[in-house]
């Protein structure tokens, strides 16, 4: 199988074009913000830009997928098995990265933060529906896309439920919480 290089100028310029995007999502609104705000930023032309993004929201959901690809990776390898560890690992990735979506929705409307947590809702279910395949190759795909798509609305759903309620941190609250759910819900 060939692999494409991809040619430095179009990461360095997309990579400058997110960035841009960046400063200015935390100076405006999404609503305000336009083509030529981020374009005046990054100090490159809108044909540049719309030779990498088709528009502001093509640009943010490419800002999120890659912010939360790049930090899951850190977190954890797709061949690693679903256990404690990696449950907690992932909460802690996703718990840090709403409080920073938090910290730009207070700038964004509500369809921003949505789209945030939509965003993270599905890369984790494509996340663990290749870990739950690789641990269990003879299951039912569907079965596996549906238990996906449980753990990862499931671990959104608690890392949201963390930030609109808890004092503690990330750490403290999962490590708290997580025992329960594994030595006790599953064993119903």
């Amino acid at each position: 199988m060939t692999t494409t290089k991809v040619d430095p100028r179009i990461i360095r310029t997309k990579k400058l074009l997110v960035e841009a995007f960046q400063e200015v999502s935390r100076e405006k609104k999404m609503s305000q913000i336009t083509v030529k705000d981020i374009t005046e930023r990054a100090t490159v032309n809108r044909a540049t830009f719309y030779a990498h993004f088709t528009d502001k929201y093509d640009i943010l959901d490419y800002t999120l997928s890659e912010t939360i690809l790049k930090d899951l990776n850190n977190t954890l390898s797709v061949s690693d098995i679903i256990n404690e560890t990696v449950i907690t690992n992932l909460f802690v990735s996703i718990a840090n990265y709403m409080v920073e979506v938090q910290d730009s929705c207070k700038m964004n409307s509500e369809t921003f933060c949505n789209q945030a947590h939509q965003r993270i809702n599905n890369e984790l279910e494509d996340i663990f529906t290749i870990m739950l395949r690789n641990s269990y190759p003879e299951q039912n795909i569907d079965v596996l896309v549906n238990s996906a798509s449980f753990l990862a609305s499931g671990l959104c759903g608690l890392a949201r439920h963390w930030l609109d309620t808890s004092s503690l941190t990330a750490e403290a609250f999962i490590d708290k919480n997580l025992p329960f759910l594994i030595h006790h819900i599953t064993h119903l």
